[in-house]
C-alpha cells in the first residue's frame, strides 16, 4: 500500500492547549517513521494550525459536528481520518520509539484497540465500573476493556463502527449509566469502545503493549525505552517530565516551529493527574490496570 493510503492522526479541539500537546506529539512521531501525520480539529484550531503550525501536520481535517459533544470526539476519528489504514494516537503522547508495525495487524482486523476482550468469567474495573456487570447489563459475550490513546483502523470499514459507538454513547450508555457518576465513575469514550467493541469482536493491538501503564511509570528510562507510547495517564517523575518537555523544545527550535506556550499545556496535564491521584480515582479513568 502506497504511503498516500496509510497514516497517522490526532484529535485537538475546543482548548488550544490540546493543539500544543498535539504539536509536541507529532514531533517525536515524526522521529520514528516517514508516514505522514494528520491532525483533526474543531474549526478554531484548524485555523490555528494552518496558521502556526503549517510545518507540522501533513493535513489538517475537520472532525464533523456530531462527534464534538462531550467525550465523542474519538468516534469522529474515522471521517475525520484522510488515510484508509489509521493509527490513532492521542495528543497527550509522547512517541518513544517506531509504532508503523501496528499497521500490520490491518491485514486481519478492521479496527483494534488496545486491551482485552473480558468474559463474564472475568471481573477488572473499568473507569469505576465492574465488568462483570457492564457485560451482564449490556447482554454481551464479551468487554473490550481497551484504552482509547492509541487504536488503528481501515476507514472503510471503521465509518460504521464509530457510528455505532456514537450511538452506544449517547443512547445507551449515557441514558443508562448517568447516574453513576455520583459515585464517581466516569462515562468516558471508552465505555462505548467496550460494549460495541464486545458486540463486533474487535480486534486487540498485539501484546506486550505498546503503552506505559501507570504501574510502569516509575521505572521509564528516556534512553533506552521498553515501550514506544507514553500516554499522560499518570503523572511522570519530575525528572522525566523536564527530560520530556526539554525534547520538546529542541524539536520545536529544529523545526523551526515556535514554542510560545514553554510546555505548561503538559505542566498543567500533569497537575491535574496528581489531583486525581491524589484522591485514588485515576486507575478507574485510565482505561487500563
Amino acid at each position: 500500500m502506497s504511503t498516500a493510503s496509510r497514516g497517522y492522526l490526532t484529535i485537538a479541539a475546543r482548548k488550544p492547549r490540546y493543539l500544543e500537546m498535539a504539536v509536541d506529539m507529532a514531533l517525536s512521531l515524526k522521529e520514528h517513521t516517514s508516514l505522514p501525520v494528520a491532525l483533526g480539529a474543531d474549526e478554531t484550531l484548524e485555523a490555528l494550525a494552518r496558521q502556526r503550525y503549517p510545518s507540522v501536520f501533513d493535513v489538517v481535517t475537520l472532525i464533523p459536528e456530531r462527534f464534538r459533544q462531550g467525550r465523542a470526539l474519538k468516534y469522529g476519528s474515522a471521517e475525520a481520518s484522510p488515510f484508509e489504514e489509521t493509527v490513532f494516537v492521542d495528543a497527550d503522547c509522547f512517541v518513544l520509539a517506531p509504532l508503523d508495525a501496528l499497521f500490520d495487524v490491518l491485514a486481519s482486523e478492521d479496527m483494534a484497540m488496545t486491551g482485552e476482550h473480558l468474559t463474564v468469567d472475568d471481573e477488572r474495573i473499568h473507569h469505576g465500573f465492574s465488568t462483570r456487570a457492564l457485560i451482564r447489563r449490556f447482554g454481551l459475550e464479551t468487554y473490550l476493556k481497551t484504552n482509547s490513546g492509541l487504536f488503528c483502523f481501515r476507514r472503510s470499514a471503521a465509518l460504521a463502527i464509530m457510528d455505532e459507538c456514537l450511538a452506544c454513547h449517547l443512547d445507551e450508555v449515557m441514558k443508562q449509566l448517568r447516574w453513576s457518576t455520583l459515585l464517581g465513575r466516569w462515562l468516558g469514550d471508552e465505555l462505548a469502545f467496550g460494549i460495541v467493541g464486545g458486540r463486533r469482536k474487535l480486534g486487540v493491538l498485539p501484546s506486550p503493549h505498546q503503552m506505559f501503564w501507570p504501574q510502569e511509570f516509575s521505572s521509564i528510562d528516556l534512553e533506552r525505552p521498553a515501550k514506544a507510547l507514553l500516554h499522560f495517564v499518570w503523572p511522570p517523575a519530575p525528572e522525566i517530565l523536564d527530560a520530556l518537555l526539554r525534547r520538546a523544545a529542541e524539536r520545536r527550535a529544529a523545526a523551526g516551529v515556535p514554542n510560545e506556550s514553554g510546555g505548561e499545556p503538559w505542566r498543567e496535564e500533569v497537575r491535574k493527574l496528581a489531583r486525581l491521584s491524589s484522591r485514588r480515582r485515576l486507575f478507574g479513568r485510565v482505561g487500563w490496570h
